[in-house]
């Protein structure tokens, strides 16, 4: 795989299991296994399975273990370790991804009928009742960047094992296919408002995968969600502190 292949901001690590140098390299069975896991987690925490404890989770356990089962000793390859200057990537992806944010959901709202986020709308200025929604975002979070990431490998492996893409073309279809499943994702949340849901939400996935894209490092985009969800649910119970 020559340089030319990555692009200038990516590191010089590369992506699992998408060509024959990635072990293992994901085939048919192997990515249905990821997507239908990824269907089953969501399908689960988007009916409540669990009640309140329980299904926050339901996003990391069953995409977590088809990479744990088709990867074996290699599931580890979503995760790196966090280095110095993912401090400065870190900071720099949560600024560009909330003015993109607030950007584009005030374009959209100024385009389109949108809906408010019921978990905004659930906050009535008590600090002790809010602290378990933003507690809960934690497993929420992390459980959303594998339903992302997994279809965005599963995508990259199909744009260059069977499409016969390049490399950087695969990268390209990836990203912005698992930005756009993304915001499908948020349909049921904001009313199955199209615009609301995959423009604004897409783009701001779009943004948001920029960190794991350069690092291959699921913990940098997920921090960078962590931090951008805190935030604007954060300015949300503040709001609602004055109400």
């Amino acid at each position: 795989m020559s340089k030319s292949n990555f692009f200038r901001f990516e590191r010089k690590n590369d992506f699992p299991f998408y060509s024959e140098l990635q072990s293992p390299t994901l085939n048919l069975k192997s990515s249905l296994i990821f997507l239908i896991a990824v269907a089953v987690g969501f399908a689960l925490f988007l009916v409540g399975f669990g009640g309140t404890y329980v299904q926050p989770f339901m996003n990391v356990i069953f995409p977590l273990a088809a990479v744990i089962f088709v990867a074996r000793g290699h599931w580890t390859s979503l995760f790196r370790k966090l280095v110095a200057k993912d401090i400065v990537l870190i900071l720099g992806t949560y600024i560009v991804n909330l003015i993109v944010t607030l950007g584009a959901g005030s374009i959209i709202t100024k385009l389109f009928n949108v809906s408010a986020n019921p978990v905004s709308e659930g906050f009535d200025g008590n600090f002790i009742e809010a602290i378990p929604t933003f507690l809960k975002m934690i497993p929420m979070l992390f459980g959303e960047e594998l339903i992302t990431i997994l279809p965005f490998l599963v995508i990259l492996s199909l744009g260059v094992q069977k499409l016969k893409l390049s490399r950087k073309s695969a990268v390209i279809l990836a990203w912005i296919v698992a930005s756009i499943i993304f915001g499908a994702y948020h349909l049921p949340t904001y009313n199955w408002n199209i615009a609301q849901a995959i423009l604004g939400i897409g783009i701001a996935r779009f943004v948001l995968l920029y960190p794991y894209i350069k690092t291959k490092n699921i913990w940098t985009s997920f921090i960078v969600h962590v931090l951008n969800d805190w935030t604007i649910f954060g300015f949300a119970f503040l709001s609602s502190m004055h109400h």
